[in-house]
């Protein structure tokens, strides 16, 4: 009988680190076992990872859906994001990766456009395919990173930062966001709020499940935190709130042997029938059948 799978590995930067701590861009073939043993096996990072395939084709499947992936396909996997590699061939290609203090991609004034429209979105991921012209810009911003962290000249670190930037923002045009800074302050202060309520979200969504509790966090009324939330999301603040808990079961369910009961209580729920009762609310599906069906599943990526 197989082992039960009852948890989620975390990876962090330091086992790909060849140069920098704090920053990693390699070939995937050169990371070595670092990399080659994480394929086939659910796990999270602790890092921002940004893979991009150029050859060969995988499945590659990011918290409880299936891609199928050929070639020259940029992914952009959040901290705690769950991904699983399945290499059905050869691959080849390149991998990103950087902790949040390198870029402050949670800082809203920073890089207003660039966070929203790639790491964090309703969709929890990005999926980006490029041309042919779009991989020679790719491609030549991955060589120039490469450089700087093997020559590490004066400045290197300022370097790597300038050329993060580029290349996030060279993948934001791709992808169709607008990656442009407001002005207007107050846009400005209604995006700092929601900010630190998605990262509230991500720190506490096991222990707190009402938009007051949050609002009382961030020291203003519900109504005001649903408005802000309605204005840059286009859903309320609830429904963060629900999708955080949602996405989270449905990764436990996917990529682990954990019952529905063991799930609920992972996540804060202290009656487990209210759990399955929510989680079919929500998905109009039993979290069985969400198993069942997620497991069967896969969406076609290819080039």
């Amino acid at each position: 009988m197989a082992e039960k799978r009852d948890n989620i590995g975390i990876v962090t930067l330091p086992e790909y680190a060849q140069a920098d701590p704090g920053f990693v861009v390699s070939g995937l073939c050169e990371l070595g076992n670092s990399f080659f043993d994480q394929i086939g096996v659910p796990h999270r990072h602790d890092f921002y990872t940004i893979y991009w395939i150029k050859r060969g084709k995988l499945l590659h499947t990011i918290d409880a859906t299936t891609y199928e992936v050929k070639k020259n396909t940029l992914f952009f996997i959040a901290p705690g994001q769950v991904h699983n590699l399945q290499a059905s061939d050869k691959i080849e290609g390149y991998m990103i990766a950087f902790r949040d203090a390198f870029m402050c991609l949670k800082d809203q004034t920073q890089v207003s456009g660039i966070n929203s429209g790639l790491f964090f979105n309703n969709q929890f991921s990005s999926i980006i395919h490029l041309n042919d012209e779009q991989e020679k810009d790719i491609e030549a911003v991955v060589r120039l990173m490469m450089k700087e962290l093997t020559t590490r000249e004066p400045e290197y670190e300022m370097a790597l930062h300038g050329l993060l930037r580029y290349f996030l923002v060279l993948a934001s045009r791709i992808k169709g966001e607008n990656v442009a800074i407001s002005p207007d302050q107050h846009a400005a202060h209604n995006s700092s709020i929601f900010l630190k309520f998605k990262n509230l979200i991500e720190e506490k969504y096991t222990i707190l499940k009402t938009v007051s509790d949050y609002a009382a966090l961030l020291h203003i009324k519900p109504v005001l935190l649903n408005e802000i939330s309605k204005q840059l999301s286009g859903i309320t603040a609830g429904e963060h709130i629900r999708n955080r808990v949602i996405l989270e079961a449905q990764r436990y369910l996917y990529n682990t042997d954990l019952t529905a009961k063991e799930i609920a209580y992972k996540l804060g729920f202290d009656d487990p029938h209210y759990f399955s009762r929510f989680f079919k609310k929500y998905t109009n599906q039993s979290p069985s059948e969400f198993k069942d069906a997620s497991r069967t599943s896969v969406s076609p990526f290819a080039s």
